[in-house]
């Protein structure tokens, strides 16, 4: 079947530029509801699939959006996928229990939604280059329980697995995969040979370690990697 893409694109909320488009972020809203734009401090995603399969795109694909980042209290899982290497996709989603909770097992997806998504999902990856191992779920790259349904695994109603959603955005060439694998890059798990050079932006030089510490740990919450060292 073929899908839409209906173009709602604005440059309101965007937080920064320049996104290196190596991975795919799946996410659910987390609200019962449907919704399609940016929060007003960045926070949000590309893409938004709602219950019925209407796909719309939010941001451009050089946006950087607030999506896969610590936010100050997450744990960092993933060590190469970042906001400014992620391109993310939202799915609208249904509950029949506690909406106020990720925990809850009654999160679920419409057939419709999961169908759009994994082919918005195959058209992304042909035209980036992405490899389905780093199409991710938001909760590989932090410890949190997005998408609950596919953190739960336990295919309530409509609702498939992480399993059966990446069978789904495979094919035959993944059984070999060479671009974009991570953790194949020395730098930032990016395989792709044609990305020879690398530009390294210096964000500040302080006298005490420990002002440099707190400027790292700003950078990583926004979800850039960032290190100390001396110079």
């Amino acid at each position: 079947m073929q899908y839409k893409i209906i173009n709602a694109i604005s440059f309101a909320s965007v937080p920064l530029r320049g996104n290196k488009k190596q991975y795919l972020a799946i996410h659910y809203l987390g609200v019962v509801g449907q919704s399609r734009e940016l929060a007003s401090d960045g926070t949000g995603a590309h893409y938004y699939i709602y219950w019925d399969g209407t796909i719309y795109q939010r941001c451009s694909h050089d946006a950087i959006v607030w999506a896969v980042g610590t936010a100050g209290y997450y744990t960092q899982k993933h060590p190469y996928a970042r906001n400014a290497n992620t391109i993310s996709i939202e799915l609208c989603c249904k509950c029949d229990g506690d909406s106020t909770s990720a925990d809850d097992q009654k999160w679920y997806f419409t057939e419709e939604t999961q169908e759009a998504c994994v082919w918005l999902v195959k058209k992304l990856r042909k035209e980036l280059g992405i490899s389905a191992e780093n199409v991710l779920r938001h909760y590989d790259i932090v410890n949190k329980v997005c998408p609950a349904p596919y953190v739960h695994n336990n295919k309530y109603r409509t609702s498939w697995t992480w399993s059966e959603f990446k069978r789904g955005i495979s094919d035959a060439s993944d059984s070999g995969e060479t671009k974009q694998d991570a953790g194949s890059s020395k730098t930032d798990g990016a395989s792709n040979s044609s990305q020879k050079m690398r530009y390294v932006v210096q964000c500040g030089a302080f006298a005490e370690k420990k002002n440099a510490e707190a400027m790292a740990r700003q950078l990583q919450e926004k979800g850039f990697t960032a290190i100390v060292k001396t110079a």
